[in-house]
């Protein structure tokens, strides 16, 4: 039966969604009740008794919906709770408790548009019906096994086709009352994603960049007062305090901070950190702590904590390299690292110069004539200031809110890092598959429709009769 969904959308959603990511996920999968005849529900045995064989919970203008039809949609609401999040019996009742007046409303509204379409002269023809039930007959390959498929969901053929009809009225009159208000074009499902890329875990944009960097010039003041900071946190923890506690409260380094300096598993001479920091790391002992190591943004300090010897034929730790002999190792080592914070002045110096390179940009000046001009790249100057291609979510906090709302070609503002400021271009930006960009522009249709049926809804129930009787 999910096969037959798929084939013709019977889940209806436009009615049920609620756009929370992650609330109330069981009404993405309710199905509109089939009220749309008025069930006769007094049967008359003798003229002096009367027996209510149905029980009527609202009352819509002159339809109703009966408790039977109710309790047959919070028993297929029951049922989806129970496959997504197998809730035990006690829970699951619980849940079923809370959504029952909103399921109760959604059926309201689901017969007042229906009515509606009625009034404004919207028809399906018994033949489409026909047509659509010969056509799944055919993809089941005969009527029982149709009829089995729908018993498996909790229809018969009848209330089935009912429910067709309806699903066909319901398309038609939001086709006829909103048409083109509902179309979501590309922009708006790029900025979509943008704004609420926090609600997609596991993906990340890729970016691919130039860059003018503008460095702070600092002062020899600037590196005394950064060397006595890097001086002091050694002295400590070379007499046994914490060496985690100290990078979680000194380091200036952002990636590695918050774990406690942990830099995870290296090789010494593969590159994958400053060569001096893993030439020292190669001498020292499990343990043992460094001295400082100099480089030109500040003072290293690094801690041993794991060696041992690299089997070539080994991917732990994430390497692999054929090149690798029985006597490469491995080391995971802590890091502190303390910036030579530039002067007030430095900074207000490098600002000032990298808004007017901003300017000249605005103005419509080369990019790359700027970055040879002007960046403190060395590296990136030489290659027309080209970065390579990198996640977004692998940036620091600073750096990955330049790039949220720039796409390809577009020039960000000057973006402040602890050793100066760069103005960033982007080349190239990972964009959604075309299967993302259809499920979101879905989802945002979706969104709009939901936004426009309870303005429509309030509308039609000022003017509508709509009586709430008490169950029994």
């Amino acid at each position: 039966m999910r096969q037959m969904r798929k084939r013709d959308n019977l889940d209806f959603r436009f009615l049920i969604l609620d756009f929370g990511f992650q609330s109330q996920i069981a009404n993405l999968k309710s199905k509109i009740a089939c009220v749309l005849c008025l069930v006769s529900y007094l049967c008359w045995i003798a003229p002096s008794e009367a027996k209510i064989v149905e029980s009527i919970v609202v009352i819509v203008n002159d339809d109703i919906i009966t408790k039977t039809e109710l309790d047959d949609r919070l028993s297929k609401e029951r049922q989806v709770l129970q496959r997504l999040f197998r809730y035990d019996e006690a829970r699951l009742s619980a849940e079923m408790e809370k959504a029952k007046p909103e399921i109760l409303e959604l059926m309201i509204d689901e017969i007042l548009f229906t009515q509606e379409a009625v009034k404004k002269g919207i028809q399906v023809s018994d033949t489409e019906i026909q047509q659509f039930v010969n056509s799944l007959k055919n993809q089941y390959g005969s009527q029982e096994a149709l009829e089995e498929a729908l018993r498996a969901e909790g229809y018969t053929l009848d209330s089935f086709e009912r429910e067709k009809k309806r699903t066909l009225l319901l398309q038609r009159l939001i086709e006829q009352k909103f048409g083109s208000e509902l179309d979501v074009s590309d922009e708006e499902v790029r900025r979509f994603y943008r704004e609420n890329r926090d609600e997609f875990p596991g993906r990340s944009d890729a970016v691919k960049l130039k860059h003018i960097f503008i460095k702070f010039h600092t002062t020899e003041a600037d590196k005394e007062k950064a060397l006595g900071r890097a001086e002091n946190i050694l002295k400590r923890g070379k007499k046994g305090e914490d060496f985690g506690k100290l990078a979680t409260e000194f380091s200036d380094h952002e990636p590695t901070k918050a774990s406690g300096g942990d830099m995870g598993y290296f090789i010494p001479g593969m590159g994958k950190h400053d060569p001096k920091l893993e030439e020292v790391a190669s001498k020292l002992a499990v343990g043992e702590i460094s001295d400082l190591i100099e480089s030109p943004g500040g003072y290293d300090i690094i801690k041993v904590t794991e060696r041992s010897p690299l089997n070539p034929s080994s991917t732990e730790g994430g390497f692999e390299d054929e090149a690798l002999t029985s006597g490469d190792f491995k080391v995971r080592a802590q890091r502190i690292f303390i910036a030579i914070w530039p002067s007030p002045a430095s900074e207000d110096a490098a600002e000032e110069k990298a808004n007017s390179i901003f300017e000249e940009l605005k103005n419509g000046a080369d990019f790359v004539g700027l970055v040879k001009q002007y960046s403190d790249d060395p590296l990136a100057k030489d290659k027309d200031g080209d970065w390579n291609e990198v996640s977004i979510d692998a940036m620091s906090p600073g750096l990955r809110g330049a790039f949220d709302s720039l796409d390809e070609g577009q020039i960000s503002r000057p973006v402040k890092t602890p050793f100066g400021f760069h103005i960033f271009k982007v080349v190239k930006r990972q964009a959604l598959t075309d299967d993302e960009m259809e499920q979101l522009r879905e989802l945002l249709r979706q969104k709009r429709l939901q936004e426009k049926l309870s303005e429509y809804s309030k509308k039609l129930r000022e003017n509508a009769y709509i009586q709430k009787l008490a169950e029994d």
